[in-house]
């Protein structure tokens, strides 16, 4: 699912098509310099334009993140973040906004057009937060440039027959010292999937769940960015942010029990889920001489989200929870060049408050209520040395702490230090080599914290758990080393092999029980015990222009494997797949302004052994096919089509329960998940 990587190799297939666009020409140029940049950086950072981001049809910045080989993003409830390497931060213009509820993710309601930049940090960096499992994704929304510019895009198109839609415009210009940014984004997709179960019992008697989705998401975005410029010297920035949308998901099964022709039981289920979203920070810039430099902002986040779960059997029941998160905080910083020394010291305050709340009824009538509340103080200090040794050499030590007190069930407080290195070395002037370690943190949610149960209803089974969280979890730390040796083609490629090893205390996972009382499965996290993770990562870009002209090819791939020591024995870290590779080509017909490519993902599957609950589960590995072409019709418009997911995906998970105790078989459930190939067709225009 992963592959902004992949996206990056596009752009540098572009940069060697020679298009003779102009626009096409300022990106290619933007395009080299991105490589430049990533080549130059004394911390390993992957960097994609914007502009780059929009090519595969994505929807918003979720599926985006979910393409990047080696990033874990949450994605709420009943969902399984993206394959990779365990957790991964992310961050919004450098903020940390309000984390994923079970109920969904804030990376839903940002829109790829509304994205300058995303940047890829593998390892953890003093300057960030600690919290940094897996690494750091830094989405920088776009600023004003100073010209005066509109751009507008629409897109149509069907997914299953259903119609799917989005419009966004944006204005930015200049008005003396003042630099302003306004842009507005509209989506209306719907979404029709099937998928089955089947289910085989201990006695030989089995069942099958025929499964029909429709859901519809829409989605509106109001952003604005000003600049005031008063002097060379300072800045000061505002930005502000208002998001809203609604998902509705309904749900048809029917069960068949051994075969039998007519359904046993039919069970209809809806979901609905509104959110908001807002963020506003002030900030400012100043530079007190030619070599330093001070900064500080003051921010605030909300990000409300409010559900109803509705299922219709022979009783109908209700679930209603509601989500409240706002983050208030401040920043400063200063940095200083001094000799070979880069210094950079900050600090960075951040209070949080969350409010959950559920309620769940059967026919009308009340059965529980739970009402949580979470208040959370952070504070952080950092000092960061960039030192160069000599001219090959750069030397990135830093050291951060951070001390964290809670609110909750029982109040907490606690701090740690997270130290970090990075080491860069030019072999030659197209030739890196990377390495860094770096100490990380991941601190329980709120989500995995709270007692409240939000219920799958009638869909309980071994895949659809009710899910709670656990009061006792401990925060897991680990300590990351990697190493990266990166070439870099005088025609704008790259070819690179790293490795990367991390090192985990108190890993959080996820275990499904079934809870004898209530004869329903429910997932809680746990502390499972000592970990490691390791794999290799494998990249190349590379024009072949000398043969082909304006052809690119581009792929990568993850090889990775776990250890997990926890009562007494060793299995993997559940769900890590044994590999990931993406493959493609580009290509330019510059006389016709044609720009074409095909990328094919594949994800490996994996073969977790049975667990201390007794469970076991598989997954087998599953691809999908892109494809796109895009065509400029004069310096003001294009059009483009995407093809997504043309090898019409289906995921198998398999489950196995055993009694705990005595490791007799219980019931193996096989889960199969079906998508259909989406068509967009896009027009885009620039004054």
């Amino acid at each position: 699912m992963n592959r902004i990587p992949l996206i990056i190799a596009c752009s540098l297939s572009l940069a060697c098509a020679q298009e003779i666009i102009t626009l096409e020409k300022i990106n290619v140029q933007e395009s080299a310099e991105t490589l430049e940049e990533r080549k130059e950086n004394s911390i390993a950072k992957r960097i994609v334009r914007g502009d780059e981001l929009t090519q595969y049809g994505d929807l918003n910045a979720l599926e985006i993140l979910k393409r990047t080989p080696g990033v874990t993003i949450s994605e709420g409830k009943g969902k399984k973040g993206a394959p990779g390497k365990g957790y991964t931060k992310v961050l919004i213009d450098g903020e940390e906004v309000s984390t994923a509820s079970r109920r969904g993710t804030p990376l839903e309601q940002i829109s790829p057009e509304m994205i300058e930049r995303i940047e890829i940090m593998t390892n953890g960096s003093s300057e960030y937060t600690a919290e940094a499992m897996g690494g750091i994704v830094n989405i920088v929304l776009k600023k004003p440039k100073g010209e005066s510019v509109t751009n507008a895009k629409i897109s149509g198109g069907v997914y299953n027959k259903q119609p799917m839609g989005s419009a966004f415009a944006q204005y930015e210009g200049r008005t003396g010292n003042l630099s302003q940014l306004i842009n507005v984004s509209v989506l209306d997709n719907s979404f029709k999937d099937d998928a089955s179960i089947h289910i085989t019992n201990a006695d030989g008697s089995f069942s099958d769940e025929m499964i029909d989705l429709e859901s519809r998401y829409r989605m509106v975005n109001l952003n604005t960015k000003l600049i005031y410029a008063p002097s060379p010297k300072d800045k000061y920035s505002f930005d502000g942010s208002l998001s809203m949308n609604e998902h509705r998901t309904t749900t048809e099964r029917d069960t068949y029990d051994n075969g039998a022709s007519l359904p046993s039981e039919t069970l209809s289920t809806e979901e609905l889920r509104k959110g908001m979203m807002l963020w506003a920070k002030v900030s400012g810039e100043h530079h007190l001489s030619g070599t330093e430099m001070a900064e500080w902002k003051i921010k605030y986040h909300q990000n409300d989200q409010e559900s109803e779960s509705r299922s219709v059997q022979t009783v109908t029941n209700l679930q209603e929870d509601e989500s409240r998160f706002r983050i208030f905080g401040i920043e400063g910083s200063y940095s200083s060049v001094i000799g070979d020394h880069f210094i950079k010291t900050g600090l960075d305050v951040r209070h949080a408050i969350q409010d959950d709340a559920v309620q769940t009824y059967t026919d009308g009538t009340l059965d529980s209520t739970t009402d949580e509340k979470m208040r959370q103080t952070k504070g952080a200090l950092y000092l960061q040395d960039e030192i160069s040794l000599g001219e090959n050499a750069v030397i990135t030590p830093g050291i951060r702490y951070e001390k964290v007190s809670r609110e909750f069930t029982t109040d907490w407080d606690l701090d740690y230090f997270a130290p970090s290195l990075h080491f860069l070395y030019r072999v030659t002037q197209n030739d890196n080599l990377r390495a860094s370690v770096a100490k990380t943190v991941k601190l329980p949610t709120f989500q995995e914290l709270s007692t409240s149960t939000y219920s799958s209803l009638d869909l309980n089974d071994l895949n659809h758990p009710d899910i709670t969280g656990n009061p006792a979890l401990k925060e897991e730390s680990a300590l990351s080393y990697e190493a990266r040796y990166e070439h870099y083609f005088d025609d704008k490629g790259i070819v690179g092999i790293g490795g990367f090893y991390r090192a985990i205390d108190d890993k959080i996972e996820k275990l499904t029980t079934y809870d004898l009382t209530t004869s329903r499965y429910i997932e809680r996290p746990y502390n499972a015990g000592e970990g490691s993770l390791w794999g290799i990562e494998l990249e190349l870009k590379k024009s072949l222009n000398d043969y082909i002209s304006g052809l690119g090819i581009f792929g990568n791939a993850t090889f990775q494997n776990s250890s997990l020591t926890t009562e007494g024995f060793t299995r993997p870290i559940k769900g890590i797949n044994d590999y990931l590779c993406n493959v493609g080509i580009d290509h330019t017909l510059s006389d016709y302004r044609i720009t074409y490519g095909a990328a094919y993902r594949y994800v490996g599957g994996y073969d977790d052994p049975i667990d201390e609950n007794g469970i076991s589960e598989s997954q087998k590995g599953y691809g999908a096919l892109d494809l796109y072409a895009t065509k400029r019709i004069d310096s003001t418009f294009k059009v483009g089509v995407n093809l997504k997911n043309m090898t019409s995906t289906t995921i198998k998970t398999t489950t196995n329960r055993y009694d705990a105790t005595t490791g007799a078989f219980i019931e193996t459930q096989v889960d199969n998940e079906n998508s259909e190939p989406q068509i967009l067709l896009t027009l885009e225009g620039r004054w």
